[in-house]
C-alpha cells in the first residue's frame, strides 16, 4: 500500500483558524520575535506554510490574529463603577497579559486595533472616556493618548526601565561630588523600594486625574466679558 508523503500529509491536515493562533502565541512566547516564523509554525503545527498563509492572507495577519487573541482575554468591567475605576481595571488587565505573554503583546503596539475582540475593548474605554466628561469629538486622542501612556509604562517594566536601583548604581553615585548633584543624591537611593506595580498604579492614577481636569476645565462656561 502506498504511503503518503510527509509534505502531502501535512497539505491534507485540516487546519483550525483558533488552534493556529494559539500555536502562534505559544512560539513567538518560547522562540521570541527573532525566532518566529511561518515555517517553524508550520513545523509545529503539521502542516505546510503556505496553509497558514490561507487563513490569515500573510504573516502581518497572522500577528494581528495573535494580538486580538490577546485582546479577548481582557474582561468586560462592571459598568457601574467609577469611570475612572473602569479604566483602571482595563489598565491592569493590559499590564497583566503583557507579563504573561511579553512577546505577543509586542505585537498588539503594532496596530490601531487588533481586531473584533479589540472592538469590544475600545468600546469600553471610549464609554469611560465619554463619562469621564470628555466630547465625541476629544475622544480619538484621548483614547490614543491614553493606550501610549499604558503601553509606554508597561515596556517601561518589561524593558527593565521601571526597577529598583542597584547596589552597583549607588556606589557609583556616591563617585560624584555631593554639591553637583544634591537632589539626586538625596532621592536616588529611595528607588532602592521601587515598585514596578506602584509605578503603574501612581502614573495612571495621575493620568486620569488629568482627563478629569480637562474635562472639567472644558466643562466650565468662561465668565462673561
Amino acid at each position: 500500500m502506498a504511503h503518503a508523503s510527509p509534505l502531502t500529509a501535512t497539505r491534507t491536515r485540516k487546519l483550525n483558524k483558533n488552534e493556529l493562533v494559539l500555536a502562534a502565541v505559544n512560539l513567538i512566547e518560547e522562540a521570541g520575535d527573532h525566532g518566529f516564523s511561518l515555517r517553524k509554525l508550520g513545523e509545529r503545527v503539521g502542516c505546510d506554510p503556505m496553509a497558514v498563509l490561507y487563513h490569515f492572507k500573510s504573516k502581518e495577519g497572522l500577528l494581528r490574529a495573535m494580538a486580538d487573541y490577546l485582546s479577548g482575554r481582557i474582561q468586560p468591567v462592571d459598568r457601574h463603577l467609577p469611570w475612572d475605576e473602569r479604566l483602571y481595571d482595563l489598565a491592569r488587565q493590559y499590564r497583566t497579559l503583557a507579563l504573561n505573554y511579553p512577546q505577543t503583546f509586542q505585537q498588539m503596539q503594532r496596530f490601531l486595533n487588533t481586531g473584533s475582540a479589540d472592538y469590544l475593548v475600545l468600546e469600553q474605554v471610549y464609554g469611560a472616556l465619554r463619562d469621564a466628561g470628555l466630547s465625541d469629538a476629544e475622544i480619538p486622542a484621548a483614547c490614543v493618548g491614553w493606550y501610549a501612556a499604558l503601553y509606554g509604562l508597561i515596556q517601561g517594566e518589561l524593558s527593565g526601565l521601571i526597577r529598583p536601583v542597584t547596589s552597583q548604581e549607588l556606589d557609583e553615585l556616591q563617585q560624584w561630588p555631593a554639591e553637583d548633584i544634591p537632589m539626586l543624591r538625596r532621592v536616588l537611593p529611595r528607588f532602592v523600594h521601587l515598585q514596578s506595580e506602584q509605578v503603574f498604579k501612581m502614573m495612571m492614577e495621575l493620568i486620569h486625574d488629568g482627563l478629569a481636569a480637562h474635562a472639567s476645565k472644558a466643562a466650565t462656561p468662561s465668565p462673561d466679558l
